[in-house]
């Protein structure tokens, strides 16, 4: 995914190759599997949500 600023990300990444600012990004990755659940909840309601 590369590094959250697009300037020091590493090229070949996403963040790198598509990304114009930290603001205008097109990826998201959470720190942490506690935030990646509430942040999930955030932009998807539970019916949306399937277990693997």
């Amino acid at each position: 995914m590369g590094a959250t600023n697009p300037k020091e990300a590493a090229k070949g990444t996403i963040r790198a190759d598509f990304a114009e600012s930290i603001d205008a990004n097109c990826v998201h990755g959470s720190d942490n599997a506690d935030n990646a659940k509430r942040e999930i909840m955030f932009f998807f309601g539970e019916c949306e949500i399937f277990k693997r």
